[in-house]
């Protein structure tokens, strides 16, 4: 399977930076897959942060787009 375009991948940084401004410095994990014929992309990003008492914690954001690097779902970890 071929992975996003590069105009996708654009769409999807966009997205972050807008949304999510923590994670725009984050590299993300691409995954494809197809479903009933639609192929999706997942853009998976990960990142240490420090909590309120001095602790660290993984904050994990999920991005589903479809071919066109249309996000249809976002999920993101406290």
């Amino acid at each position: 399977m071929t992975g996003p375009t590069k105009e996708s991948k654009d769409r999807v940084q966009k997205y972050i930076e807008a949304h999510v401004p923590e994670m725009a410095s984050v590299r993300p994990r691409v995954t494809t897959s197809n479903h009933g014929g639609k192929r999706t992309h997942r853009f998976t990003y990960r990142r240490a942060l420090r909590s309120a008492d001095e602790g660290t914690f993984q904050q994990v954001v999920h991005l589903t787009t479809d071919e066109d690097g249309k996000v249809l779902k976002v999920s993101v970890s406290r």
